[in-house]
């Protein structure tokens, strides 16, 4: 199909930028629980009239997903819609690790009486899908179902269970996945959240880490590095990236201690 030829300009473009002219420069729509961790990243996390990509990468068992997870009790207690597209894992593991976030009497409110929570049938994953499907299934999520933030994790599971399609190798299958999703968020204006694990060859450092394509942080708005800490049931946060807030040249330790995202001051 060819390229639109219809006529636009810049000045078009004036009423959603006095929209987003409110918050520029602070991603605040939702916090992560603690101020001193919402002020490192800019405000928090997702913006108001805006799209967010949020990448979590680390070693395996670090703590990422429960991170993930974490930040999710913002928009939860907030009555946001959110969607839990986890590959991996047990929906009943996952009911347990958001039981210890939210407690006995939030997972009452929020999970046991409502709606609002939506999660991937484990089911689907044994069915023929790549990841076209899967960029439908987001799309459907934020659209049809009105979701507000989506988690999924972890991305490698995603590209590694998704059937390649004829003529793509694997990275490419990976940008190309990367830039339409990147597309999309930027269309619908809401917030995801991405899990990566890392590539443990010596001496790669920073977001060279990141398992696959190099599309993943380029496409993501947010990238955050979760690494171990000298102290006791502690990591360290170190936010490589930040498309639309100051980016700190030093990282921020946090507690992570019976699935719960603490201040470690």
């Amino acid at each position: 199909m060819p390229l639109s030829k219809r006529i636009v300009y810049l000045r078009d473009f004036a009423g959603e930028a006095i929209k987003l002219e409110k918050t520029w420069g602070r991603t605040s729509m939702y916090t992560t629980g603690d101020k001193g961790l919402d002020n490192y990243l800019g405000g928090g996390y997702g913006r108001q009239d805006g799209y967010e990509i949020v990448l979590l990468y680390g070693d395996t068992g670090i703590g990422k997903s429960t991170i993930g997870l974490n930040l999710l009790k913002s928009p939860i207690e907030f009555g946001k819609k959110v969607g839990l597209l986890v590959l991996e894992d047990d929906g009943a593991d996952v009911f347990l690790r958001l039981r210890d976030i939210l407690g006995t009497s939030g997972m009452e409110k929020y999970v046991m009486q409502g709606d609002s929570i939506h999660f991937m049938p484990q089911e689907d994953l044994v069915k023929s899908w790549n990841l076209e499907d899967l960029l439908a299934l987001i799309e459907e999520w934020f659209t049809d179902r009105e979701l507000d933030v989506i988690f999924l994790d972890h991305l490698q599971f995603a590209f590694e269970g998704a059937e390649s399609i004829k003529g793509e190798n694997e990275y490419t299958s990976q940008r190309i996945f990367m830039q339409k999703l990147n597309q999309l968020m930027k269309r619908i204006k809401k917030t995801i959240i991405l899990v990566s694990h890392i590539n443990k060859a010596i001496g790669i450092k920073g977001m060279g880490k990141i398992v696959g394509s190099g599309a993943i942080a380029q496409a993501a708005t947010k990238v955050i590095e979760v690494s171990d800490s000298d102290m006791d049931f502690c990591v360290e946060i170190y936010m490589r990236k930040s498309r639309f807030t100051p980016k700190k040249n030093h990282n921020f330790v946090m507690k992570l201690k019976d699935g719960q995202l603490r201040s470690a001051a």
